[in-house]
């Protein structure tokens, strides 16, 4: 019996779907010597076809303050990036289901390389058994197949030498509706690393009080502008409100001993609402 089949491949990101696969952990930190592991488990009910890759790229908002990846900035991928160092051990493999694979990671990093963290985004992709759309009817008939091919893309760090960072704000700008609060802040990233911790942002009323308060992951990588917005407790009238910053190295998931530390850093200002 003769058919015609099409196959159609899909790539997806890993955003908006269920996860055939997870990773661990969600950034990996390289030792001294440039070695990692990344641990692959398939949760899906079928074999996945795993490919892993690199390339340099880092997060940052547009102008609207949305979260964007920046992949073709070959301008700081020439300094700071860690891709064409990197090797990945296997670097594809036949995942089945409900395993877990070892990838071990390893960077050759040249000796007069100047101190500083470096980075890259691990770009996982894969894709399960081919499955068949429909029946097959008789000699000739058309049959689909549908492959598709999820990506999930996490980042890896590696901590050559004495390294350092910082962060410093340059000035704020605001938006205000009703109780919305929306923050362009402009900063300033000082060092040789990129600064990842939190920021809590405080607003108090002209009588002190406060009224509005978020805490959020701070993932800065160069300087430019972040946009941050919350709703306080009462819609913002005329008047003189302080705002106050609070940056710091920590994050919940990434261990305190990873992370490139920086003594705390507090911005204050006043927000002049008319």
């Amino acid at each position: 019996m003769k058919k015609l089949l099409l196959l159609m491949l899909f790539t997806l990101p890993f955003y908006g779907v269920k996860a055939q696969l997870s990773l661990a952990p969600t950034a990996v930190y390289l030792d001294k010597n440039g070695i990692g592991n990344l641990y692959v488990t398939n949760n899906s009910a079928v074999p996945q076809e795993i490919t892993i890759n690199f390339q340099f790229g880092y997060s940052a908002q547009d102008d609207n303050g949305v979260l964007v990846m920046i992949y073709d900035d070959s301008v700081n991928a020439k300094i700071w990036g860690l891709n064409n160092m990197m090797k990945a051990f296997p670097r594809s493999f036949i995942l089945p289901p409900n395993q877990q694979q070892i990838v071990r990671l390893q960077a050759r990093i040249p000796k007069n390389t100047n101190p500083g963290t470096y980075f890259t985004r691990i770009k996982v992709g894969s894709s399960g058994q081919v499955a068949d759309i429909g029946e097959t009817a008789s000699e000739g008939a058309i049959s689909t197949r549908i492959n598709l091919r999820f990506e999930q893309v996490i980042v890896a760090f590696f901590k050559n030498g004495e390294v350092t960072t910082g962060v410093s704000i340059e000035k704020v700008t605001h938006k205000v509706d009703s109780n919305l609060i929306v923050l362009d802040t402009h900063y300033k990233t000082t060092g040789n690393s990129p600064y990842l911790g939190k920021v809590k942002i405080t607003l108090k009323n002209p009588s002190g009080i406060v009224i509005g308060e978020a805490t959020q992951p701070a993932a800065l990588y160069f300087s430019g502008k972040r946009r941050f917005s919350f709703f306080s407790k009462e819609s913002l009238k005329p008047g003189r409100y302080a705002l106050e910053y609070e940056f710091e190295t920590n994050r919940s998931d990434i261990p305190s001993d990873d992370l490139v530390q920086a003594k705390p850093y507090n911005y204050k200002t006043t927000l002049i609402i008319d």
